[in-house]
């Protein structure tokens, strides 16, 4: 069959792989001059699998009007008259709920845990370098209070294997010595050792050209318009560089997806939210050599190899990827007060990209109210950890086969 990916981050290279490996003829179109130039580029490669989470919190509404006023508060909402926005932004307050939340961490862990399955199986397949790492996750709570609390609830789990390490401060510091300037920042840590980390871009990169050898063509530079349909079915798409026919079209375009979907009446709503990531070269002596995630501040800092990684926030302000030299300055001055001989902060690289949030910050996937037209999107800050499973499901869907893992809460039935 052929089919038609849109999008090379590393969703849609992954899917174009699965589906290459299913059989299909598959063409991937991407606007930029290679893969994994937009979200994917640098996410903060945690690869979170049995404990991942969404952004959903009882106490976010309040953190978020606490901090309204603050430029380098986690998460920020930029004035704007657009009401999509602020529509967007009132439906992922109102899944700020407990029972909210404990249902959508339901749907999203079971998509996580198979994907992070099926990246075992891809390693074994292509054991390309992407600076993996299997030495696990360190979240470290700056109060006391809050760190009593989440081991309380972490270690209730009925998985014993899924259940974290809790660390005080010392123990933190003996199993990362990069922790010993920090240790006064924070009232301990929970351990899970059963997470991994890796560089998405590396990863998308690798992969696609795993992709070409399979026999995947992309053409980069090419940005699609719209959808081609009639009736109730899409027979491909109209692109900058003219039209291409296909019996399947996968959209993958994260952001841009909602815009796409809008001419068929379908209105997903998948919006921009621009988080922050600064890169440095690492001091081999002074930086962490473990993932760690600073769970008050909402940032996760992570080394590649010789590269250290801060990443973080979360900034509605539609589809300007501008940064805010506060929130940027901000951001390093946290890495530089933790772990002072990190590295040259003057060195770093900071980069903003756009995350295609959903308000439930769960994915879109499989088939559409149309025929021929299948979604893998809106994936968010999780593109990285869902991309395998995600891919998986939907070379499953398109070749006529069940999906292995179960779908309920991923579907865009749920916004329909």
């Amino acid at each position: 069959m052929k089919v038609l990916v849109l999008g090379a981050g590393v969703v849609g290279v992954t899917a174009a792989y699965y589906l290459a490996r299913a059989g299909h003829d598959v063409t991937v179109l991407e606007r930029r001059e290679g893969p994994g130039l937009e979200a994917s580029y640098a996410n903060g490669g945690q690869l979170l699998g049995a404990t991942i989470h969404p952004w959903l919190a009882p106490d976010i509404p309040g953190l978020v009007l606490r901090n309204i006023a603050r430029a380098d508060a986690p998460y920020r909402v930029r004035f704007s008259p657009d009401p999509t926005r602020w529509l967007w932004g009132a439906c992922f307050l109102r899944n700020c709920t407990a029972a909210r939340v404990a249902r959508i961490t339901v749907d999203l862990r079971r998509l996580a845990v198979y994907s992070m399955a099926a990246l075992e199986n891809l390693r074994a397949t292509e054991p390309f370098d992407f600076d993996h790492s299997r030495r696990g996750v360190l979240r470290l709570y700056r109060s006391e209070e809050k760190f009593t609390r989440a081991a309380a609830a972490a270690l209730s789990g009925e998985d014993a294997a899924r259940r974290p390490d809790q660390l005080d401060m010392p123990a933190c510091a003996t199993l990362e010595p990069a922790l010993e300037t920090a240790r006064r920042h924070f009232a301990g840590g929970l351990h899970y050792h059963q997470e991994q980390t890796g560089d998405a871009y590396k990863f998308t990169a690798a992969l696609a050209a795993a992709a070409a050898r399979l026999g995947v063509s992309f053409r980069f530079g090419c940005t699609v318009e719209r959808l081609l349909h009639s009736g109730g079915e899409v027979s491909g798409v109209q692109t900058s560089q003219g039209e291409e026919n296909a019996e399947a079209v996968l959209l993958a375009l994260g952001c841009h997806s909602a815009r796409l979907l809008r001419p068929l009446g379908l209105r997903v709503p998948i919006y921009p939210v621009k988080g922050y990531a600064q890169t440095l070269p690492a001091n081999s002596t002074g930086a962490p050599k473990l993932a760690l995630q600073d769970v008050e501040r909402k940032l996760g800092i992570t080394p590649f190899g010789g590269r250290l990684r801060i990443a973080g926030t979360a900034e509605l302000d539609g589809f300007n990827k501008r940064a805010d030299p506060r929130r940027a300055a901000a951001m390093l001055d946290t890495l530089m007060k933790l772990f002072p001989d990190c590295g040259d902060p003057g060195s770093a690289e900071l980069w903003t990209g756009l995350r295609p949030m959903t308000p439930d910050c769960a994915p879109i996937l499989g088939a559409t109210p149309f025929d021929k037209l299948y979604l893998d999107t809106g994936h968010g800050s999780l593109g990285w950890t869902l991309a395998c499973g995600s891919g998986q499901v939907i070379a499953d869907i398109i070749s006529g086969r069940p999906p292995a893992v179960d779908l309920r809460g991923l579907t865009i039935d749920r916004f329909l």
